[in-house]
């Protein structure tokens, strides 16, 4: 894309939210080319983007805006270390706040909701020359993880792109082939449909993108309930709106009045900004009552506001419900603020785990502190 972009050699790149779902060496990687590339063509760059710590970074000059409008804007050392707009205060604030349910607090001493033992996903790929002819190759994408997660915990899974993580999640969902012990709610995945199906209640997931996981052709009453009409066909259909409904006011979608009510429901997803699609989907997995909900980089897509607000929402439902959560996620700000416990993924094997803040303040492997150091610039 960057490319493309310098092809007719422009004296003025405009980069719109260059950055934003890399991880955060990839991050640091793509703004020291943006800035070797400044430095050697005497470009202009105007940089689009939520991410304070990029404009930290990058920017000499910051405009703040909302809603059309140009709220703030000067030096970016002076905006940033004095703002005098409420809202540019308010971005600034709005890095995520650690508030899970204690460990104390939560069952710790019981068996865990999900366990892990020697995991192994594998693919199968196809060998360069004559040796496809005959046989096929094998690519291990998770490698050896053992876990356990607790009930009211939240286990943090971090690692660059390529390193896992998501492997590790589909594996745990029942999506992908496995070798190793894996027990969710004390059951493990089976091929047997019927079985799998009483297991699935246990566990849902919420997606990274809000804006492609959701179905566009479906409404919020549709795509809410749709849980429902898997693991409970025979519910009648008011007592199925009625579930709908308290799963809007639990993740804060909830309206007073029957005509406002009845018009969400009628919604479709593009009528929504990002968070209150993301909470959407959060409502749709939560409808079941599952015990684990595997959050596959939750916030990645939000901005830094929006992830906060998602992040205390979560975190409330956590104390509510007594939720254990697999976080996958290569912010270490988000890992912070959610987590227990921590892994660190990179080739598809856990380099490092334990207590989130043990593991983030005082981490022993290289690549977890070259993590935590990207994070923090």
């Amino acid at each position: 894309m960057i490319a493309m972009a310098l092809a007719c050699q422009p004296k003025l790149l405009l980069a719109d939210e260059p950055t934003t779902a890399l991880d955060v060496s990839l991050r640091g990687q793509i703004l020291d080319l943006l800035g070797r590339l400044q430095r050697q063509r005497g470009m202009a760059l105007l940089l689009i983007t939520h991410d304070l710590n990029l404009v930290r970074r990058f920017a000499e000059r910051v405009i703040v805006m909302d809603n059309g409008h140009i709220l703030e804007q000067g030096c970016t050392a002076d905006v940033l270390a004095r703002p005098q707009h409420a809202y540019t205060r308010r971005l600034i604030a709005s890095r995520p706040e650690r508030d899970p349910l204690p460990r104390e607090d939560s069952g710790v001493s019981a068996p865990p909701v999900m366990l892990a033992q020697g995991l192994r996903v594998s693919y199968v790929n196809a060998l360069a020359g004559l040796r496809g002819w005959f046989k096929r190759g094998e690519y291990v994408a998770v490698q050896g993880v053992d876990f356990a997660l607790h009930a009211g915990q939240t286990l943090g899974v971090m690692g660059e792109s390529g390193s896992g993580k998501s492997t590790l999640a589909l594996a745990c969902l029942g999506l992908l082939p496995f070798r190793g012990h894996l027990t969710v709610a004390g059951q493990c995945w089976s091929n047997d449909v019927v079985r799998d199906k009483l297991l699935r209640r246990q566990i849902q997931v919420v997606f990274q993108d809000p804006f492609s996981s959701l179905s566009p052709r479906m409404t919020v009453e549709e795509i809410v309930g749709e849980g429902l009409g898997v693991h409970e066909p025979a519910l009648p259909k008011a007592t199925r709106r009625q579930r709908v409904i308290q799963a809007l006011n639990d993740v804060g979608l909830g309206l007073h009045s029957e005509d406002a009510v009845a018009h969400l429901l009628e919604r479709y997803p593009h009528e929504f900004s990002g968070g209150q699609r993301q909470r959407l989907a959060i409502a749709r997995a939560l409808i079941i009552n599952p015990q684990i909900l595997v959050l596959d980089e939750p916030t990645s897509a939000l901005d830094v506001s929006v992830q906060k607000q998602v992040l205390q929402l979560l975190q409330d439902l956590q104390r509510q419900r007594g939720l254990s959560y697999l976080l996958i996620t290569h912010d270490v700000d988000v890992i912070r603020a959610m987590a227990h416990q921590v892994m660190v993924m990179q080739g598809g094997q856990v380099l490092e785990s334990g207590l989130v803040d043990q593991v983030l303040a005082q981490p022993h492997h290289p690549y977890t502190k070259m993590l935590v150091s990207f994070a923090d610039f």
